[in-house]
């Protein structure tokens, strides 16, 4: 969830604990990380409709025949 941090020397390095609970603000990892996921897969969920919505709505096929000639006019 959290990347290495980049130093001013261009080094990069891990994240010590301190500073990840600071980054969470001293609450549950464990919650922390499944309200995380949560969140991602109520992204994912509405993305996944929304892709559903648009597919459906291109594949849409009338009911019935359609007529295959011209219809005749008349001569009158």
């Amino acid at each position: 969830m959290f990347g290495p941090t980049k130093e001013d020397n261009g080094n990069w390095r891990i994240k010590t604990n301190l500073e990840l609970d600071e980054l969470i603000k001293h609450r549950n990892v464990i919650n922390y990380v499944k309200a995380q996921r949560l969140s991602w897969f109520g992204y994912k969920n509405t993305q996944m409709e929304t892709i559903h919505r648009k597919t459906s709505r291109k594949a849409h096929v009338p009911m019935g025949r359609r007529c295959q000639e011209r219809p005749e006019e008349d001569e009158t």
